[in-house]
C-alpha cells in the first residue's frame, strides 16, 4: 500500500504565532475534505512565541518540525520542502498568506488532469495583514468581490500552456512579479530536494541580503527544470498574499527592484526564452520606475538605495517606459501629500471655529491615512467610513473607532465631514453624504470647504 500524499502544503514560520493561527484556521476549512491526498507541514525556525502550541491546538494532522537554532529563510524553506515534506508535489504558503475557497480542490484537479506536468502556476491576489485578520476572524467567512479586482493575472480560467514562458503573456498589470512569490505555484518536491545539494543560502533574515540563494531559492530550484516545458495555469485565484506585515519591510522595495533585476538576469543566463524575457523586462521597467519614485520620496523608510542605484537603475533609466512610470508615480505621491496637507489645514480651521465639533472621515486609506497620521485631534473623530468592504469592522489605530460602511453616516450626527478620496470621486461622495447629513454640516475635501444643503 502506498501512503504517499499527492500534495504537501508547506508553511515556514518564525515568531508569528498569531498569523499562523489564522492561516491554520483557513487551511483547516479548505483541507479537511482532502486529508487522504494532502499533508500540512509547518517548519518552525526556532520560534520562541508559542508557535508550537498553536500547531498543537489546531484540528489538523500537522507534520511539525522545529529548527535547533534560527537559520536563514531559505534554509528553513529547504527544511520544510526537503526534510519534512513527503508529497509528490509541494505548495509553499507563507504564514501570512490565505488560501481561497476551493483552492486545494482546484490544485488537486489540475494535478489529476495533467499528471505529466511538473509545474502548476496559481493565480493570486493580495490582502493587507491588518485587514486579513478581520476578514478571516469568523468561522464562516465570505470573501468580498472587491478582493478579486486586483489579481496577478486577469484570466480566471484553467489553461495548459505549451511552455513556462507563455505565462509572460497572460493579461495582468505586473508580469514582472510572476515568479517572485513562494506561494504562486505547485511543483514536484524532488526539485527542492535536488536544489538543496547546490543552493548556498546565508542565515540572513532582515531582507538586506543580495544573494539570489537567499531571496529566490524557490525560483532557482524550479525555473531551470521547467523552462520550455508545458505548464498548467490555474486561473481562478487560489491564494491571497499577505502584505505589509514583513519584518524586513524596510528592504521590501530594494528586493523588488534589485532582487527582480538580479533574478531576471539569472533567468536570461539559464534558458528562459528571449521573447518572454523581453516581455518581463518591459514590465520590470514600469514596476522599477514606480517603486524607485517611492524610494526617493521616502528614503528614510527604504533601505538598500546604494545597491539599487548601482546595479538596477542604470539599465532601466535608458528606456522611456521607466521614466514614464517614475514621473506618474511621483506626481501621484505629491498630489496626495498636497491634498492631505490642505485638508489638515482646513480641518484645523474648522476646529478653531468649533472646538467641540464632531468630525467624520470618509476614506481610510491614501489621503485618509496621511490625514490620521498627522491630525493632532483624533479624539474629535467620531465616525470613519469607507466603501471598501474588506476594511469594515477593523479598528483604526490611535482611536476607539472601527471602519464602517458609508451608509452608517446617517447615525453619526456630524458637524463636519472630512472627505479623503481621490479628486475624481469627491463630487460623488459629497452627493451621497449630503443626503444623510444635517443642513450646514461642514464638508472638507481637496476641493476646499463647503456646507451641506
Amino acid at each position: 500500500m502506498n501512503d504517499k500524499k499527492t500534495l504537501s502544503i508547506c508553511i515556514p514560520t518564525l515568531n508569528r504565532a498569531n498569523l499562523l493561527r489564522t492561516s491554520l484556521k483557513i487551511i483547516e476549512k479548505e483541507c479537511l475534505p482532502y486529508l487522504d491526498q494532502i499533508e500540512i507541514v509547518v517548519a518552525d525556525n526556532a520560534s520562541t512565541d508559542g508557535t508550537e502550541d498553536i500547531v498543537l491546538e489546531s484540528g489538523l494532522p500537522i507534520k511539525y518540525g522545529k529548527q535547533g537554532r534560527t537559520v536563514g529563510f531559505a534554509k528553513n524553506l529547504a527544511y520544510a520542502t526537503s526534510t519534512l515534506a513527503s508529497g509528490e508535489y509541494v505548495w509553499i504558503v507563507g504564514d501570512d498568506d490565505s488560501l481561497l475557497p476551493g483552492s486545494v480542490g482546484r490544485i488537486l484537479a489540475s494535478i489529476a488532469r495533467a499528471p505529466g506536468i511538473d509545474y502548476h502556476y496559481l493565480n493570486f491576489g493580495w490582502i493587507d495583514v491588518k485587514w486579513r485578520e478581520r476578514l478571516f476572524h469568523h468561522d464562516q467567512f465570505e470573501i468580498p468581490d472587491s478582493i478579486f479586482r486586483n489579481l496577478q493575472c486577469n484570466l480566471r480560467e484553467y489553461r495548459q500552456l505549451a511552455r513556462l514562458e507563455d505565462l509572460a503573456w497572460l493579461p495582468g498589470k505586473n508580469p514582472s512579479a510572476l515568479f517572485s512569490g513562494i506561494f504562486c505555484f505547485v511543483t514536484r518536491r524532488v526539485f527542492f530536494e535536488d536544489a538543496r545539494k547546490w543552493l548556498n543560502p546565508s542565515d540572513s533574515l532582515d531582507g538586506s541580503s543580495i544573494l539570489l540563494d537567499d531571496c529566490f531559492p524557490h525560483a532557482l530550484a524550479t525555473i531551470p527544470r521547467v523552462c520550455g516545458k508545458p505548464v498548467a495555469y490555474v486561473g481562478e485565484p487560489c491564494v491571497l498574499q499577505g502584505i505589509n506585515g514583513w519584518e524586513w519591510g524596510d528592504y521590501a522595495v530594494k528586493n523588488m527592484i534589485f532582487g527582480t533585476h538580479q533574478l531576471f538576469t539569472w533567468m536570461e543566463e539559464n534558458g528562459f526564452a528571449p521573447d518572454a524575457m523581453s516581455e518581463l523586462w518591459k514590465s520590470y521597467r514600469k514596476m522599477a520606475g514606480m517603486l524607485f519614485a517611492r524610494m526617493l520620496h521616502k528614503p528614510e523608510k527604504n533601505k538598500g538605495m546604494d545597491i539599487v542605484l548601482e546595479e538596477s537603475i542604470p539599465s532601466s533609466a535608458k528606456k522611456e517606459d521607466f521614466w514614464l512610470s517614475f514621473n506618474a508615480e511621483s506626481r501621484f505621491m505629491y498630489e496626495i501629500e498636497h491634498d492631505a496637507s490642505n485638508i489638515l489645514k482646513w480641518t484645523a480651521q474648522t476646529l478653531q471655529n468649533n472646538p467641540l465639533a464632531r468630525i467624520g472621515l470618509w476614506g481610510a486609506t491614501g489621503r485618509g491615512t496621511l490625514f490620521m497620521d498627522n491630525f493632532p485631534r483624533l479624539d474629535r473623530l467620531c465616525w470613519i467610513g469607507d466603501r471598501e468592504t474588506t476594511f469594515h469592522g477593523t479598528r483604526v489605530e490611535g482611536t476607539e473607532l472601527t471602519v464602517l460602511a458609508p451608509s452608517s453616516i446617517e447615525h453619526a450626527d456630524l458637524d463636519a465631514l472630512v472627505i479623503c478620496t481621490r479628486r475624481e470621486h469627491i463630487e460623488e461622495v459629497v452627493a451621497a453624504a449630503s443626503s444623510h447629513l444635517k443642513p450646514g454640516t461642514t464638508l472638507i475635501s481637496a476641493d476646499g470647504i463647503t456646507l451641506s444643503r
